[in-house]
């Protein structure tokens, strides 16, 4: 558009003209390079992490570390894209970051929800996990799911501030005045490690990595621990996924190829096992992003 207007005032041969059409030109809107474009060009990618194993973490030597970072690697090296650049942020502002152009993907450790559907577009879902929680060594209150917690208004919850699990506690039927939300995980576990907090509650994968953490001292894992029940009896799972920015539904649309590409080659099962994660923590294949997105699937 622009060099027509330009064109036409060149051959007018009016300098006045050519002057108010440059003018007029440069407010005129540009259309800016996809994000897959420039991922796939450049062989480069930018992913927010927030920095905890088995989700999403730098190794000793720099590199991208954990599940989804791994899966994310293995995904668009077929791609050509091969250079990973991690950039670290609180659980909580992982989201805004993504949205704020801080990074071009999310792989760590995000759960589906259909609110978050509404700020990212998420990849279909690698891993289905249920809550756990972290108690005291020996688990001397007995706590042993959130209805527990919710019937007794001496115990006192924490979870990570933006965590499903704080909103499933909470949707369990734990008072507010019993939950205290902190700003990452490190502050979380701190929090029951001096006795602030009786329980806390992540996923089992994270949970089964914090109680073995040998520098991590006097919790563990209660077991057995039942979460929030829903209407149809089951227990509620979450859903993981790598997410990228609204309008990049197009390499997130890439990336759900080559992760269905990983499953069918067995890729996919050695980084989950790699990771910790059991086969019973797989998400179907059948389940897609949309299903969990609309509600259909909890």
């Amino acid at each position: 558009m622009k060099r027509n207007f330009i064109k036409t005032a060149l051959r007018a041969g009016n300098k006045a003209l050519l002057a108010a059409v440059l003018a007029a030109a440069a407010t005129l809107p540009s259309f800016a390079e996809s994000t897959s474009k420039r991922v796939l060009e450049s062989g480069k990618i930018v992913v927010g992490i927030h920095n905890k194993a088995p989700w999403g973490y730098r190794d000793t030597n720099g590199n991208a570390a954990g599940f989804h970072p791994e899966l994310v690697v293995a995904a668009l090296d077929g791609l050509g894209v091969k250079n990973i650049e991690l950039v670290i942020a609180d659980f909580g502002a992982l989201i805004p970051g993504l949205q704020a152009g801080r990074f071009d993907a999310i792989a760590s450790g995000l759960y589906i929800t259909p609110k978050r559907c509404e700020l990212v577009a998420f990849a279909n879902p690698d891993l289905r996990l249920t809550d756990a929680v972290l108690v005291a060594k020996g688990n001397p209150l007995g706590i042993d799911s959130y209805e527990t917690i919710a019937k007794n208004p001496k115990l006192r919850f924490g979870g990570t501030r933006g965590s499903v699990q704080s909103k499933n506690a909470a949707a369990a039927g734990i008072p507010e005045d019993q939950i205290s939300l902190f700003q990452n995980t490190e502050a979380t576990i701190s929090a029951l490690v001096a006795g602030r907090v009786d329980a806390i509650a992540f996923s089992a994968a994270t949970t089964n990595k914090i109680a073995s953490d040998p520098k991590v001292e006097g919790i563990e894992r209660a077991v057995p621990f039942t979460g929030l029940i829903l209407d149809n009896g089951n227990e509620k799972a979450g859903y993981a996924a790598v997410a990228f920015r609204k309008d990049d539904a197009d390499l997130r649309d890439m990336f759900n190829k080559q992760l269905l590409a990983l499953r069918e080659a067995g890729t996919f099962d050695e980084i989950m096992a790699k990771n910790d994660f059991s086969a019973q923590e797989k998400a179907a294949v059948e389940i897609t992003y949309d299903q969990i997105c609309s509600g259909k699937i909890k």
